[in-house]
């Protein structure tokens, strides 16, 4: 092998360490809970889509922040979600309206198939606020609106708020804290849509 192959082949198994080398990226995710069908529902027998959620444009990427201050916010270099985090909700809320069977059938917002009421989604806040060197917690704040879909009239609204104590202040701390909150979420959202 001549001594220009040998460089070439050098160069590139150095390249390749260093990329190696370095800090592992951690993708994370929204885990629907399990959940009891309920006993009764007004919408027992209705078709309800759930519009793609809204919120802020950047807490809506792939990016997790952390905040130390009340005004500041900053996203994790090495950890982000495994989709865009309204990807994520819609997913997560679909899936657990689907276990609770609330609706005869729970549509996503690309589906083409006529639904008698849609569910609108706003996120407001879907971050990790460092309170100390120790202490941190989730904070989630979605607001939720169901409307009928023959004429857009809102039917009600309801905005969730939770501060869910981390185990740790790392990235993976404040995910297994976010799954928490959105267990309860999911939860809370059954219980008052089946009323």
């Amino acid at each position: 092998m001549s001594l220009f192959r040998y460089s070439i082949l050098a160069v590139f198994l150095a390249l390749l360490a260093l990329g190696c080398a370095g800090r592992q990226l951690s993708q994370y995710t929204l885990e629907a809970p399990a959940l009891t069908p309920v006993s009764s529902s007004p919408y027992r027998h209705a078709t309800l889509r759930v519009d793609y959620p809204t919120g802020i444009d950047d807490t809506m990427g792939t990016r997790i922040y952390f905040a130390t201050e009340e005004f500041t916010r900053s996203p994790y270099r090495y950890s982000r979600w495994s989709q865009p985090l309204n990807r994520l909700l819609m997913a997560h809320m679909i899936e657990s309206l689907q276990r609770a069977r609330i609706f005869a059938s729970v549509l996503d917002y690309a589906s083409q198939a006529p639904a008698d009421y849609r569910l609108e989604t706003t996120i407001y806040r879907f971050g990790h606020h460092l309170l100390d060197e120790k202490n941190s917690e989730a904070r989630i704040s979605v607001e939720v609106r169901l409307l009928r879909s023959s004429d857009s009239r809102l039917l009600k609204s309801r905005r969730f708020d939770y501060r869910i104590p981390c185990d740790t202040t790392d990235a993976r701390g404040f995910v297994r804290a976010a799954n928490r909150a959105m267990a309860r979420f999911s939860r809370d959202l059954v219980r008052w849509l089946s009323r």
